[in-house]
């Protein structure tokens, strides 16, 4: 059944095919693994790229926040920058999240602290000093909240932050009421 072909006998033939096959095999079988593996590692450094936007967008956010309760007495200029920094990290927050409803609780923050802030320091304007240190104290405590919050996004798995949406939302209405009890 097996004769010589070329001087070369069956069992060399049989073995140079029999290595050929499983070259090809094992050069298939790798690129399909190097495949996945290429696939995987640009997926994790895909999520490792958008936690790394989250986070800047984070750190200017609450850089812009922080700064509403010193720069208050300014006046709304410097209130309306502030919010304006605020709110665009807030949006480059959106774009990478995957938590919408924290998402869409972020975004709400800049514009009520904003308020706030330019009340309190309308308050200060007009001789009210007491008034307007209230309301400066009430949104320091509200604003140490959210970035007590928003600091711990990194270190927290998404499972645990489900509820910091509502909790923010909470916070935020609480100092609202707070400060037209305290104008009232």
């Amino acid at each position: 059944m097996c004769g010589n072909f070329a001087s070369v006998s069956c069992g060399t033939w049989l073995g140079f095919w029999s290595g050929a096959i499983g070259a090809v095999v094992a050069a298939f079988v790798g690129g399909l693994v190097a495949l996945m593996v290429v696939r995987l590692t640009n997926g994790h450094q895909k999520k490792l790229a958008a936690q790394a936007r989250v986070l800047g967008a984070l750190a200017d956010f609450q850089a812009a926040l922080s700064e509403m309760p010193r720069r208050y007495a300014d006046g709304k200029e410097s209130i309306q920058r502030l919010v304006i920094q605020a709110d665009a990290a807030s949006n480059r927050i959106t774009m990478d999240i995957d938590d919408f409803p924290l998402a869409e609780e972020l975004s709400l923050w800049p514009l009520d602290l904003g308020v706030l802030a330019v009340r309190a320091g309308r308050l200060h304007s007009d001789g009210h000093a007491e008034r307007s240190h209230e309301v400066w104290a009430l949104l320091r405590r509200a604003l140490g909240t959210l970035i007590g919050t928003t600091q711990q996004w990194a270190k927290t798995p998404a499972k645990r932050r489900t509820h910091w949406a509502k909790d923010l939302r909470a916070v935020r209405t609480k100092l609202k009421d707070e400060v037209d009890a305290t104008l009232a």
